[in-house]
Parts: structure tokens; sequence; C-alpha cells
């Protein structure tokens, strides 16, 4: 085997190497980042559809009104009755 032979070998090789390296760290950035895609959409996308069916007039999964504060006259809680509450045991002041 001469030289030429040998160079061409070891330019191969390190030609590999080096694009194994590269094709790694894209895909490595590449999964980072639909994991951050997909971490956002696990946070945000829940909240998101709350809003939306809120919005639409549904009703939360335990079953009561968790939309936009709606007049009594259209079945919506009395402001007076919805508010903080004393602490188990504690008579309100009046």
């Amino acid at each position: 085997m001469n030289n030429f032979q040998r160079l061409e070998e070891e330019q191969a090789r390190l030609y590999d190497a080096s694009r194994r390296r590269d094709v790694q760290e894209n895909l490595s950035q590449t999964f980072g980042l639909f994991k951050f895609i997909g971490q956002i959409v696990d946070v945000y996308l829940p909240a998101m559809i709350g809003v939306l069916v809120s919005a639409a007039g549904g009703k939360g999964p335990d079953g009561r009104n968790q939309g936009l504060n709606r007049p009594p006259s259209e079945g919506g809680e009395h402001p007076g009755k919805v508010g903080p509450h004393p602490p188990n045991g504690d008579a309100p002041r009046r």
C-alpha cells in the first residue's frame, strides 16, 4: 500500500468520524427542540382548552360552570354568594 492510499483511508476515516459527530449533534439539538415544544404544549394546552370550554359556556370536570361570571338571570351565581369563606369553625361577624 502506497502513501496515497494510506492518506485516502485516513481522510475517509476522519471524514466519517466528523460527519457522524455532526449528525449526532444535529439530532441532539432537534430532540431538544422537540422536547421543549412538547413541554410547552403539555403545560399550556390543557389550560387553553379549559379557557375555550369556559368561554363557550361549558362545565368543568366537577360539573360546575367554570366560565365567565354570568348574571343570576342567566343562571349564574349571585355575586354576594361568591367570595372568600371564613376558615372552618369560624363564624362570620355581622
